[in-house]
């Protein structure tokens, strides 16, 4: 993908402040078409308040924001056309028929009589909620007013997808499902996808950004968050005194080894960078003896934990 093409979504230096809360500060990071950025952090980190400046929904106290060349302080609502806009909690109007709502949505968007119904029709069938096209949102399941919702966001062909939280209270199926769905959109879209499971980045994005107490602390391609999980071994120690306590004492007192309790209570869980392998050898010997020691795959959960710690 060439970067000499314009990005759809440029963010620079974006502040908001609630009172005495300092919720964004300096906040920055650009986007092209067929790019999903996993906007990560965890709750209380700024994601929805990031999400709500670029959408228009709330006002920043510094920074811009531009959407396909088009600043948003000189031409707002041109902005707003161009972005497709799946809140956390779902605008959706229960006792309307799918078909219906969305019909109401493109004439809230402006979208010409003779082409709403292509619109309607074309965003149901993306979203996979055509089979639900007469019934009323009231009988939907979770996972399905998620999908009229975003055929909602879908109207009028907006080349900026905004996903906050977006499986959210959805079940392991509904997840799989969505997250294809999400995979099939990047196609024509740009997407920012706002969580706080790395799962979900892992398994959908290209980029990810983690925000923490209002700043982002790494912007990085996601393989980054893998190269990084390889530099550290996660090893499970099981000692030969039967009780892993002492030893668990003595690793925290160390600045290489990061622990947790395993599964029984001779068992441990140490994450620890390769080269310290023989310091954690030794040190199990001096506490517990060693009876087992075997390495395990970290999960990306580690690595995310050691940025915001």
């Amino acid at each position: 993908m060439s970067r000499d093409v314009a990005p759809v979504l440029a963010v620079q230096g974006l502040a908001k402040r609630f009172g005495a809360l300092c919720a964004l500060q300096e906040v920055g990071f650009t986007l092209q078409r067929g790019e999903v950025l996993g906007l990560l952090g965890p709750n209380g980190a700024g994601k929805s308040t990031t999400m709500k400046i670029i959408t228009g929904a709330l006002a920043a106290d510094g920074g811009s924001v531009t959407v396909c060349g088009i600043a948003q302080d000189r031409d707002p609502l041109a902005c707003r056309r161009l972005i497709g806009y799946l809140p956390e909690e779902l605008p959706l109007y229960l006792d309307m028929r799918v078909a219906d709502y969305l019909d109401h949505l493109c004439r809230l968007k402006g979208i010409a009589r003779g082409e709403r119904r292509r619109q309607v029709v074309e965003a149901m069938a993306r979203a996979d909620c055509s089979h639900n096209e007469r019934r009323r949102i009231r009988t939907l399941s979770k996972g399905n007013r998620q999908r009229v919702a975003l055929a909602g966001a879908l109207l009028g062909e907006p080349p900026l997808l905004i996903l906050d939280e977006p499986t959210s209270g959805l079940d392991p199926a509904q997840v799989a499902n969505f997250r294809d769905l999400i995979r099939r959109l990047a196609e024509r879209h740009a997407i920012v996808l706002s969580t706080h499971i790395l799962a979900e980045v892992d398994a959908v994005c290209d980029r990810v950004a983690v925000i923490h107490r209002g700043r982002i602390i790494l912007d990085a391609p996601i393989g980054e968050l893998r190269r990084r999980a390889a530099r550290v071994a996660r090893v499970r120690v099981r000692v030969r005194s039967g009780d892993a306590g002492a030893l668990q004492a003595a690793l925290a007192g160390t600045a290489w080894a990061r622990v947790s309790a395993g599964d029984s209570a001779d068992t441990l869980l140490v994450d620890a960078e390769p080269a310290a392998r023989g310091d954690l050898v030794q040190l199990v010997e001096r506490h517990g003896g060693l009876a087992e020691l075997s390495e395990e795959r970290v999960p990306l959960e580690a690595v995310f934990r050691d940025l915001v710690a």
